[in-house]
């Protein structure tokens, strides 16, 4: 099987994401944020068993620590998914130049709080990526597509639908209009 061909220029990059897995390294640009548009915000952990954010040592301090913190930085949370190995955040930044305290501290508080401030084991980081970020582009359908997204991932954290039961997004849209609007 042959490798995809890649673009490059400036007209293929989305310049609305950053970090994750999208990273190779050191980032070279600036991560795009906007105090005016909703943000999603992913931060997955290398996590197993008890080390879980949905373990019940561990699910209210993560919960409570998102909340905090928001209030804190001024963050205005929409949607939130804990899915046990990552977070989905919905969110809309108060000011930019506070984002790189709420996310340092957001990060460190989890880990340690998860971990049991034991630390981490020697070689292992907690956070597996960089914290991805999205910005929404407008407050119409593309912000009811990430909320809606947020929430069939917290759905599927619960148990309460998998995503093999659901042959296209529009079953998955259906389900919601039953059962969450």
């Amino acid at each position: 099987m042959t490798k995809q061909t890649k673009f490059k220029g400036a007209e293929f990059k989305n310049r609305n994401c950053f970090g994750g897995s999208l990273l190779k390294g050191n980032a070279r640009s600036k991560r795009p944020l906007d105090s005016k548009l909703p943000v999603h915000l992913v931060l997955r952990a290398d996590v197993t068993g008890n080390l879980s954010m949905r373990h019940p040592s561990s699910f209210l301090k993560v919960n409570k620590a998102v909340r905090d913190l928001a209030l804190k930085y001024g963050v205005t949370i929409y949607e939130y998914a804990n899915v046990g190995n990552h977070l989905h955040i919905l969110i809309k930044i108060g000011h930019r130049r506070l984002w790189a305290r709420f996310i340092r501290e957001l990060t460190g508080r989890i880990a340690q709080q998860v971990q049991g401030l034991r630390g981490r084991a020697k070689g292992k980081r907690f956070w597996l990526y960089k914290p991805y970020t999205r910005v929404i582009q407008g407050w119409g359908r593309a912000y009811k597509a990430a909320k809606e997204y947020v929430v069939f991932n917290q759905w599927e954290a619960e148990g309460n639908i998998s995503r093999k039961d659901f042959r296209s997004l529009r079953e998955l849209r259906e389900t919601w209009a039953a059962h969450y609007v």
